[in-house]
């Protein structure tokens, strides 16, 4: 056999970042070269992941590039990784804008993604956080993912934990008329941070009707709450498990809209990827309609679905 020897190796060149970019916004992959050849170039491509991130923080929908939405997901999930917390404050931003915004640019990432990518950003300063958690402006199941980011920070951050625990005890007076989603959301922090002497106060909201049964019950919060006392005061409902995002590429791989089905599905259909803000859309094969994680889990068991099945 033909051996060459001394020949040098032939080793593809580097992405640059206008290729990264241009790859990250493809909707006939999944971009796990272009997000591995982004984690190899950090310094070079945060700024323009910034600059995005700013850019669709701003902008109204009608004039959003299709490129860029693409893109956005996986740099939500890179500057989360990356603990980027000049990203801390431009996220907050992006997060505060309204529901059907939010929809078009970050859709189920809202709910499943974004308390632990602003908990991984979070620049040592709570006020915008809790302005963003005040803000009757911004869409509620952003507002309530959020508090699942005071959680997150409070478990990493110890020094933090007396503001966010005051901030949670307090909400309430803050925030007399919340709305049913952002109630839901405050209930569930008050049992993820082991608040056991709000108990009396979460018992009165589902008393008095403000928390439907459809949506989960006061037996509920007490399991929840259970749950923190015996994982010693970290948060002991299993959405926090995975912690920060250690690892984008393994963690998106997961999502159906980056699959080679859902390609392969797409380019039968002749459609672009419009549901690659919806990761959960085709999961579910059943004869009752699509499932939101908030909406009531379709098992019957009186849960939210992000409380039951979805786990």
């Amino acid at each position: 056999m033909l051996q060459l020897i001394g020949l040098p190796s032939i080793e593809s060149e580097p992405m640059t970042p206008s290729e990264i970019m241009r790859d990250l916004a493809r909707d006939d992959i999944f971009p796990k070269a272009a997000m591995a050849a982004a984690g190899e170039q950090r310094e070079a491509i945060t700024p323009i992941f910034l600059e995005l991130v700013a850019r669709l923080g701003r902008q109204h929908v009608s004039a959003m590039r299709g490129a860029d939405l693409m893109a956005l997901i996986p740099v939500f999930y890179l500057l989360g990784e990356w603990r980027v917390i000049h990203a801390y404050r431009p996220l907050l931003h992006m997060l505060r804008r309204p529901t059907r915004t939010l929809d078009h640019t970050l859709g189920d990432a809202v709910t499943e993604v974004s308390f632990r990518v602003i908990a991984g950003t979070f620049d040592g300063d709570l006020q915008p956080l809790f302005e963003a958690i005040l803000d009757l402006q911004a869409d509620d199941f952003a507002r309530s993912s959020l508090m699942n980011a005071l959680v997150l920070i409070a478990d990493i951050h110890p020094d933090q934990r007396p503001a966010i625990e005051d901030f949670i005890r307090t909400f309430r007076r803050r925030h007399p008329k919340a709305s049913t989603d952002v109630l839901s959301g405050w209930t569930e922090t008050v049992s993820d941070l082991g608040l056991d002497d709000m108990a009396e106060a979460v018992r009165e909201l589902f008393d008095k009707g403000l928390i439907p049964k459809d949506y989960c019950d006061f037996s509920h919060f007490l399991e929840d709450l259970q749950a923190t006392r015996d994982a010693n005061g970290a948060p002991g409902n299993p959405r926090y498990g995975e912690g920060l995002i250690t690892d984008s590429i393994a963690e998106l791989s997961k999502w159906h809209c980056y699959t080679d089905a859902f390609f392969e599905q797409q380019k039968m259909r002749k459609v672009s990827n419009d549901l690659r803000v919806a990761p959960w859309t085709e999961f579910f094969k059943n004869p009752a309609p699509p499932v939101g994680r908030n909406d009531p889990c379709l098992c019957g068991s009186g849960k939210k679905f992000k409380k039951c099945c979805l786990q």
